[in-house]
């Protein structure tokens, strides 16, 4: 999605409900209900689905006290002396534009649901804290859930320290990314599967359909495999049938092949099924934070 796209829907479209929310008073009560819906509705649509690392989590949280003071003031705000009903058509339009951003909303929160059957592995990455791009248990928090085999996959970024995802709004410098050459580690004591580490990194933005497979290390985890994919070329540390430690360094995170950006993707499957997998016990979804 370009720039601009992001940051009206990430930003602009908040901060227009949060306003409206402020400017409101309780009296006509439907009017100002339907207000608070769409209000709440697009910026619960932020908070839960937007890319945050783009433009801050300092941001995020922003829109969040930003809601609470407008309801406040709304609720303080003096009752005109002439009270003019809204159109119902006006109405109408708000709550069903509140079901639509709520709706997606809500389905994050499902998202935080863990699937019967999870695995447990140790988290990949360490030294920093981890963004979550996408990852849970729905959709609306996880693009891979119509893939048949990365059903609950993660795509993990690294925050630098103005909690975004890289220096600028998207680089085309891969240094500039704060997950860049970050060492990947094994999720658990087993066998190395496969290793593709041909592949070169692409510019942000250049994507490599034609190779799906990408740099990255199928690591053998009791009876499900692991994939750790978007490797760095050349810095894949293990070979096929070899056995790994739990921690042990498996290469470097880099931008090859089917990948827009930077970052870490990991999914399990087992015989072509997608397995769900907690990390360090904790299942995670789309936007939160692993500080490791």
């Amino acid at each position: 999605m370009p720039t601009f796209q992001l940051f009206v829907f990430t930003i602009l479209l908040p901060l227009i409900s949060i306003a409206m929310l402020w400017r409101r008073p309780r009296r006509p009560f439907a009017g100002w209900l339907a207000t608070l819906f769409l209000s709440t509705g697009i910026t619960a649509f932020s908070v839960l689905t937007a890319p945050w690392g783009w433009f801050g989590l300092p941001v995020r949280y922003a829109l969040v006290v930003l809601f609470v003071a407008a309801l406040a003031a709304s609720l303080r705000r003096p009752i005109p002396t002439e009270i003019k009903e809204e159109s119902p058509l006006r109405a109408v339009v708000k709550v069903l534009l509140a079901f639509f951003f709520g709706g997606v909303a809500f389905g994050v929160l499902r998202g935080h649901q863990v699937p019967p059957g999870a695995i447990d592995l140790a988290f990949p990455l360490r030294g920093g804290s981890f963004l979550i791009g996408h990852g849970g248990s729905t959709a609306a928090a996880n693009m891979h859930y119509a893939h048949p085999q990365q059903r609950y996959a993660l795509d993990i970024m690294k925050l630098n320290s103005y909690f975004t995802r890289a220096s600028g709004l998207y680089p085309r410098d891969l240094r500039r990314y704060a997950i860049y050459d970050a060492e990947v580690s094994s999720p658990c004591d087993g066998a190395v599967v496969s290793v593709v580490d041909a592949l070169p990194d692409q510019i942000p933005g250049a994507v490599d359909a034609k190779n799906l497979a990408v740099n990255h290390v199928v690591v053998r985890c009791g009876d499900a495999n692991v994939t750790l994919a978007h490797l760095r070329r050349g810095t894949v540390a293990v070979r096929a049938g070899a056995k790994v430690a739990k921690g042990q360094l498996l290469g470097r995170v880099g931008n090859s092949g089917n990948t827009t950006e930077p970052h870490l993707h990991v999914h399990a499957e087992r015989n072509g099924v997608p397995v769900p997998a907690t990390f360090n016990g904790e299942w995670w979804v789309r936007n939160e934070v692993a500080r490791r």
